[in-house]
């Protein structure tokens, strides 16, 4: 049975004893990712703490985009020069943090993580790669820490469970501990129906179309093993491209018989290309350790990279890479 190991006694007093704090998430932020850091804000606020929270974006998802606001798309020199100890969430490498990377060089880092994958980086780290969200680590140290959840915050928590476990569906055996945590947040006032309409509502019409045409370029590699898909920059010139459906597209090729990877490329710019992965319950493909082995990384069932080469070159190296591994 899975238990959360405890949050070591160095990190405890640094959270403690320090007055200034930078949260910073990954580029290009999911519900979890974003969550957590504005769950953490709110932890380090109530400890009576100076807080920033930083994200290099881009908030292109319809749920994340009113948060934009909200985070710093940079870390200035009059800010760096104070010394904050920086919070890292949902992050597995140091390039994932963006441009923000090279602005807290120097600075005291805590990371909070849950990838199996990825580079160790900063000068303390509480990784658990087994708990199914980033928010569900920060809610442990909520209770390490002995701060009160808020209703405000526990829809925070749950929405990055939520979103990492594809509302329950991607949960395994013997993860009791996980709902017993969940249970909680909605005693504490969570809507699961709601949180489902937030999650998966509101999308505009472009966005169905935009998704149907993904669906309609995909491709089926290697006996049915592997499906692709890709986006285009010029597909902004016919289609709403402002919104992800890529979620939605993973589920549905996932669900095709015998498919166990999925890779989705998004053209960047006409040299880079970003890629997300992932693998079916019953593949023994590790997305994650592939996604690592192009400078990307993540969890053994969902990846992501962002590779320096054109969407036709990134597409034919990986699929070399997969057909190996199949």
């Amino acid at each position: 049975m899975f238990t959360y190991p405890p949050i070591s006694d160095e990190i405890i007093n640094l959270i403690t004893y320090s007055k200034e704090f930078i949260v910073v998430g990954h580029v290009s932020p999911d519900g979890d990712c974003l969550s957590s850091e504005i769950a953490m804000k709110s932890l380090l606020l109530k400890l009576g703490k100076t807080v920033h929270m930083a994200n290099a974006g881009p908030f292109d998802r319809s749920e994340i985009i009113s948060l934009r606001s909200d985070f710093l798309p940079h870390i200035d020199a009059e800010l760096a020069a104070k010394k904050p100890v920086v919070i890292v969430v949902d992050c597995s490498s140091s390039d994932r943090i963006g441009t923000i990377a090279d602005e807290i060089k120097g600075l005291k880092t805590i990371i909070f993580d849950h990838h199996s994958s990825g580079e160790q980086f900063g000068d303390y780290r509480y990784i658990v790669p087994n708990s199914v969200s980033t928010t569900m680590i920060i809610m442990k140290l909520y209770e390490a820490m002995g701060v009160e959840i808020s209703k405000d915050i526990a829809e925070h928590l749950f929405f990055g469970f939520a979103t990492d476990t594809g509302f329950f569906r991607f949960l395994n055996a013997h993860r009791g501990e996980t709902l017993r945590m969940v249970a909680d947040l909605v005693d504490l006032g969570v809507s699961p129906n709601m949180m489902n309409d937030k999650m998966n509502g509101s999308k505009s019409f472009g966005y169905v179309k935009y998704l149907g045409k993904l669906i309609d370029r995909s491709e089926s590699h290697f006996s049915g093993k592997l499906m692709t898909s890709c986006s285009y920059l010029c597909d902004s010139k016919e289609y709403i491209t402002t919104d992800k459906p890529s979620d939605a597209l993973y589920s549905m090729l996932l669900s095709v018989k015998g498919v166990q990877v999925v890779l989705f490329f998004k053209e960047i710019s006409e040299s880079v290309t970003e890629v997300g992965f992932r693998a079916s319950h019953p593949s023994k493909v590790d997305v994650g350790a592939l996604a690592e082995s192009f400078g990307g990384g993540g969890h053994k069932k969902a990846a992501g990279a962002t590779i320096a080469k054109n969407i036709e070159a990134v597409k034919k190296d990986l699929l070399e890479a997969v057909k190996n591994l199949l």
